[in-house]
C-alpha cells in the first residue's frame, strides 16, 4: 500500500517569538500519531504486506526561515553552486537542525521513524523534494541529515524528483511535488510546454524560482522588520500591534493566493486605512533594503520576466526616486497582484492533462498524486477502453487560512488529507469485492472555536 503525504512545512518556530510569547505553526503531533494509527488499524494482515510513504515535498519549511536573514546567505542559489563543506552548506544544515529540534517537529519525526513498528509490516519512506525543501538536494552532507531524521537508509545518492510506484513491477502511480505546474516556483515554465514526460530534467529542479527570493524577502522579512520597527515590547502591549503581527507571520497558510491584501486589511481592531498606516513604513524599510542590494533587485525583475509575471507591480514598487517618502496602497496592492494574482494556484488539471503517462495508452500508470497547492482533490484524469485514471491532490497537513466568497472576513481550519493506495494484489477493506488497483481518499478538515 501507498500512502501519500506532502506540504507538512515543518518549520523553526523561534524567530517568531516575541519575548516570552512564542508562536508555532507545526500541528501538533498528537495529529500525525492519530492519522498513522487510524490506518493501521484499517490493516488486514496478509492483505498489505508491506507499506510505502511517499512524503512528497515541502516536508521541511527550510527557505522560509528569518535565520537567513541574520547572515548574508541566501537560499535562493543554484544547487550545482553549494559545495560541499562550504558556509551554504552549512548554514542549510544549521536551519535543517533548528527545525529539527521544535519540540513539535521532534516529536513528529519521531512517529515517522517508528512507523515499521506502528504498521508491523515493512514501512520504506521516500521523499521527494518540493520548492521550499529544494536545497534538501544540495550535497550529501544535507542529504544525509534529511535521510537521518526520516529514518531512510543512509546514502550520499541524491533524491528522485519524482517517485514511481510499482504495481506488479510496472509503474502504476506517478508522485510529484506538484511545484513543476506553477512557473513561479519552478526552474522551468512548464505551460509552455505541450507535454510532460515522467522524468523532467534535474537541471530544472536545481534552478532557484521567483517564489524562493519572494517567499524569504517579504514572507519571512515581514515579521522581522515588522518586529524591529515597533519593538517586542510595544506590540506585546498593544492589542491591534499583536492581532496585525500575528496576520503577517500567517500570510503564508492564506488561500487562494489573491486574499493577501484582504487578508492583511481586515485586521481585527483595525480599519484598512489604520492597518496601512502600520505596514507602509515597514513595507517602504523591505524595498529600501532590497533598493540598497541591486543583485537583489536585478533577481527579483529577471525571474519574473522569465515566468511572465507583469513587472508593473514589481518595477513601480521598487522604484526609490519615484517613492521616496511613502508608498500608495494602489502601488502594493498591485505589487502583490503580479506575485500571486497571474497563477491563482486551484485545480491544477490544466497542468495534470499535459501528462504523458495519463495520456498515453500503452502507459501502466494509473494515477498521478501531487500537493504544493494546498487544496485536497480528486479528478478524472483519463477514461478510454475500459480504464479510470486519476489525479490526487494530496492537500496539506497545516492550519489553513480560510475566506468568505466576498474576501472580507477569514477563519481558520485544521487541514490534513488521506490518500492511501493498493496495488492489484492487496485488499482494499472498504470493498469486498476484487478491484484490481484502487484508492481511498479523504479531505479532513478540523474547526475548534477559541474561549
Amino acid at each position: 500500500m501507498l500512502i501519500v503525504m506532502s506540504d507538512l512545512h515543518l518549520a523553526e518556530s523561534k524567530s517568531l517569538g516575541l519575548g516570552s510569547v512564542q508562536f508555532n505553526h507545526n500541528l501538533p503531533a498528537a495529529v500525525y500519531r492519530e492519522y498513522f494509527r487510524e490506518i493501521a488499524e484499517s490493516l488486514d494482515d496478509g492483505f498489505v504486506p508491506k507499506i510505502d510513504l511517499a512524503l512528497a515535498g515541502d516536508i521541511f519549511e527550510l527557505t522560509r526561515s528569518a535565520l537567513w536573514l541574520n547572515t548574508d546567505l541566501r537560499p535562493y542559489w543554484h544547487l550545482k553552486d553549494i559545495a560541499e563543506g562550504s558556509p551554504q552548506e552549512e548554514m542549510i544544515l544549521t536551519v535543517l537542525s533548528a527545525i529539527a529540534e521544535d519540540e513539535r517537529v521532534q516529536e513528529t519525526l519521531e512517529i515517522i521513524r517508528g512507523l515499521e513498528q506502528t504498521f508491523q509490516r515493512p514501512t520504506r519512506v521516500h521523499f521527494i523534494p518540493g520548492n521550499h525543501d529544494r536545497l534538501t538536494n544540495a550535497t550529501p552532507a544535507v542529504r544525509s541529515a534529511v535521510r537521518q531524521l526520516l529514518g531512510m537508509r543512509d546514502s550520499p545518492a541524491a533524491f528522485e524528483n519524482q517517485y514511481l510506484h510499482p504495481f506488479d513491477g510496472q509503474p502504476g502511480v506517478l508522485v510529484r511535488h506538484g511545484h513543476e505546474y506553477d512557473p513561479n516556483n519552478f526552474g522551468e515554465n512548464l505551460r509552455l510546454k505541450p507535454a510532460l514526460p515522467v522524468q523532467l530534467p534535474v537541471e530544472w529542479y536545481q534552478r532557484p524560482a521567483l517564489g524562493d527570493i519572494t517567499t524569504l524577502e517579504f514572507g519571512a522579512r515581514l515579521p522581522k522588520v515588522f518586529r524591529e520597527f515597533y519593538s517586542e515590547a510595544v506590540i506585546l502591549k498593544t492589542q491591534a500591534l499583536l492581532n496585525l503581527y500575528q496576520r503577517i507571520i500567517e500570510f503564508d497558510n492564506v488561500r487562494p493566493a489573491n486574499a493577501l491584501m484582504s487578508f492583511l486589511l481586515s485586521t481585527p481592531g483595525l480599519s484598512q486605512k489604520e492597518t496601512w498606516g502600520y505596514l507602509e513604513p515597514v513595507f517602504k524599510q523591505i524595498r529600501d533594503e532590497i533598493v540598497r542590494d541591486s543583485n537583489l533587485k536585478q533577481e527579483f525583475l529577471t525571474m519574473g520576466a522569465l515566468i511572465g509575471v507583469p513587472l508593473f507591480g514589481l518595477k513601480v514598487l521598487l522604484d526609490k526616486r519615484i517613492w521616496k517618502k511613502q508608498i500608495p496602497f494602489w502601488v502594493f496592492e498591485k505589487f502583490v497582484e503580479s506575485l500571486s494574482g497571474k497563477y491563482k494556484l486551484g485545480s491544477l488539471m490544466d497542468m495534470v492533462s499535459k501528462e504523458e503517462c495519463l495520456l498515453d495508452e500503452d502507459s501502466t500508470v494509473e494515477c498521478l498524486v501531487s500537493g504544493h497547492t494546498h487544496v485536497p482533490e480528486v479528478e478524472l484524469a483519463n477514461a478510454s477502453g475500459g480504464r479510470q485514471r486519476y489525479y490526487l491532490n494530496s492537500g496539506t497537513f497545516r492550519n489553513a487560512i480560510t475566506t468568505t466568497p466576498d474576501m472580507n472576513n477569514f477563519g481558520r481550519l485544521r487541514s490534513k488529507a488521506r490518500v492511501l493506495i493498493y496495488g492489484p494484489q492487496e485488499r482494499n477493506p472498504e470493498y469486498t469485492r476484487d478491484t484490481g488497483w484502487s484508492f481511498d481518499f479523504s479531505s479532513n478538515f478540523g474547526f475548534a472555536s477559541e474561549v
